[in-house]
This record gives C-alpha cells, structure tokens and sequence, in this order.
C-alpha cells in the first residue's frame, strides 16, 4: 500500500517563514522606532520625511530625562517607583489568593464548584471599563483612590481569572496521590500547598506571575482612574503628559518609553522558558 506524504510541502514552508518575518516586524517596529527617536538629536527628530536608519547617537533625550536637576527626574523616579509597587504588589496578591483558588476549583467538591468556576472564566471577556464607575465608587467611600493599596486591588481583582484558569490546568494534571500520603503523614491544606502542590506546579506559577506583572506593568486605564497624583500615578499615567494639545516632546517621550520597556523585556527574556512551558501545558491538559 503507497504511503501518503504528510505536509504541505516546500510552498508551505515559505509561507510560514514569510508570515513569522511579517510577525517579528510587526512586532518589533514600534519599539526601533521610539529607539532610533530616543536616541536622535533634536534636529533629526525635526526632519522631513523622517529617516529610516539613525543619523546621529546622542544621550541628551536620557539627560533631559533623568539628568541631575533636569525638570522629569523626580516624577519620572517617582512614577518608576509606583510602577514596580504596583506590578509587583499585584503580582503577589494575585499568586497568592489564585493559588489556593485553583486547587478549591482542581480538587474540592462542593455545590455550585462548575458554575462559579465558569462565571469566574467568563469574566475575562468582559471589558474592564464596565466595571470602572462602581469600582471607583466603592474605592471613594473606602478612602482607596489614589492610594498604592487601591491600585493593587483593582489590578488583582482583573488578573485574577486568568491566574486561576493557568493554575487550575496545571493542578489537574497531578496525581492524586501524593496529596494523600502527605495528609496521611499529618500535612494540613496549606502544608500540601506549600510542600507539594507549589512545588509542582512552578512553571504554572512562572507563567502566572509573569503575566499579570505584564499586565499590570502596562495597565493604563485603571491607573488612570485610580491614580491620577504625583505620588501613586505609574509610567504609563505619566509619559503620556509629556505631550500637551500644542505640541510634544518626542525625544523625551520616546527616551522614557524606552526605559519603562526595559524591566518586562528582561523579565520575559530571563524566564522565558518557563513562561513557554508553564503556558503550554496548561492549555494542552
């Protein structure tokens, strides 16, 4: 019997890497261009048409920027700061209310266990300015608006479901077994979380921290509403005032974007493969 080739041959593969090139430019387009603005002088930020390849490598936008006595370091600082609180304090929060979550959902039997874990998978599709207006309501009649706590609740209360779904998935692959023999010995839930259950589930873990630290890195419109002073407000609040309605500083803008971009490409290169691994396998089980 003639055996059949599978594939789509050599067209196939072209196309792929056509696409993939088209994708990484895509991509990566954006921040070349706010690279090659940060880093131009005044003059070739001005010219007309715009050069493609840099005409000039000069630091004077990052000076202006975060320069000694320069007019933006002080809030620049101070919104890098609120930043890192912010996606930092969400990303504890998060892992350690979704954790125990998860295996609530993975292991436990109780009434209405399907239903509630549906509704919480369904509220990832729900636009997070629906829920802006009674948020704000209840963050203003607890004293929560611009405040780092207040944030951090908020931007835990969106990155909850996606947490939950990712470690519930990974929960669900592990043999039942070794919860057992650990409760057998005397280990209490939190002890099987602690000792067993995070243990296996790392990169699950990785993957969950990683993105709600991205997403509450880039979160704009929460900040915006929740944190709108000097004090608590984060980059991504800040660096769009750099523009105002008659004109904007690109150099400046683009030099602080490049900084602010920094902390989560490094943090996606350095754990890179586990972010990989831990979102594969809980889609794939």
């Amino acid at each position: 019997m003639a055996t059949h080739r599978t594939g789509y041959g050599p067209l196939w593969g072209t196309v792929r890497i056509v696409v993939g090139i088209l994708v990484v430019v895509w991509s990566l387009a954006p921040i070349y261009w706010g690279a090659v603005i940060a880093f131009a002088s005044v003059a070739d930020i001005r010219r007309s048409p715009a050069a493609l390849l840099p005409q000039s490598i000069e630091l004077g936008n990052f000076g202006r920027l975060l320069g000694p006595g320069s007019a933006t370091q002080g809030v620049f600082l101070s919104a890098l700061g609120s930043s890192v609180i912010q996606a930092l304090g969400t990303t504890v929060l998060t892992l350690a209310v979704a954790l125990p979550a998860a295996y609530a959902f993975a292991r436990l039997r109780f009434a209405g266990s399907r239903l509630l874990l549906t509704v919480i998978t369904i509220t990832l599709a729900v636009p997070v300015y629906l829920v802006l207006i009674p948020l704000f309501q209840l963050a203003t009649a607890t004293g929560q608006i611009n405040t780092q706590q207040g944030v951090i609740l908020v931007l835990t209360s969106a990155a909850l479901p996606l947490a939950i779904w990712i470690l519930r998935s990974h929960i669900v692959t592990l043999p039942e077994d070794l919860e057992a023999a650990a409760r057998l010995d005397g280990a209490g839930t939190f002890r099987v979380l602690g000792s067993i259950i995070g243990p296996l589930v790392a990169p699950g873990l990785v993957a969950a921290a990683v993105v709600t630290f991205l997403a509450s890195w880039g979160a704009f419109l929460i900040p915006l509403v929740y944190a709108n002073s000097s004090g608590t407000e984060p980059l991504t609040v800040l660096i769009p005032t750099f523009a105002n309605k008659f004109s904007s500083d690109y150099g400046l803008q683009s030099a602080a974007g490049l900084v602010a971009v920094l902390p989560p490409v490094l943090l996606v290169v350095l754990l890179q493969k586990y972010l990989l691994s831990g979102l594969l396998k809980g889609a794939t089980k």
